[in-house]
């Protein structure tokens, strides 16, 4: 088994090659719309809509064969809708230098491994029906670990398909004494283009 693991590993694509550059695109198929009941002692509290889409652009340079270094930056607008009007808006961005390691295997499949750490900013609309809206900031810290594999399409584009787990550490813009810890694990799958 370990044979053939080190016979596997003796080819490298072209496109992963020191000097050059990667730019990809990926959605973290969390595209979605879901309808939420509230329920008190089988009483309905109120009904609300969230939808949520996030996009996850990447930049990178291999400086050594196999290894790109970049930015990553991830996007994601959340909006949860009650029965009665009111919105919550939430939209949230992080931008992680972002370090990837393609793993030298021949065959058009390719595993990937990718840690980044970096900014984070989120901010939050309370949107009534009725009276004014409310806006919150909050700011802090972020570490994203990945891993999962590229499919190669063609020579020079892939589509790749991925795990990946974020830690996030925020605190708000008004008040340095509130803060909060977040742990996101999810899935992805993009299109990358190797140039």
């Amino acid at each position: 088994m370990v044979a053939a693991v080190f016979t596997m590993a003796t080819g490298s694509f072209a496109q992963t090659k020191k000097g050059n550059l990667l730019l990809s695109g990926g959605t973290g198929l969390q595209f979605t719309s879901s309808n939420v009941k509230y329920l008190y002692d089988g009483e309905t509290q109120g009904k609300s809509t969230i939808s949520t889409f996030s996009f996850v652009p990447t930049f990178a340079y291999f400086v050594v064969d196999d290894l790109a270094i970049g930015l990553t930056s991830t996007l994601t607008t959340s909006t949860d809708k009650s029965e009665n009007g009111d919105k919550y808006v939430t939209n949230s961005t992080m931008i992680l230098p972002t370090a990837l390691y393609y793993f030298p295997m021949e065959g058009k499949l390719r595993p990937i491994a990718q840690i980044g750490v970096g900014l984070s900013s989120q901010t939050e609309k309370d949107v009534p029906k009725e009276g004014s809206d409310h806006k919150y900031s909050s700011s802090g810290l972020a570490m994203n670990f990945g891993g999962g594999v590229a499919y190669f399409l063609k020579e020079n584009i892939s589509l790749n398909f991925g795990l990946s787990y974020t830690i996030v550490n925020l605190t708000d813009g008004d008040d340095s004494k509130s803060k909060m810890k977040q742990g996101n694990f999810g899935s992805n799958i993009g299109l990358a283009i190797y140039f």
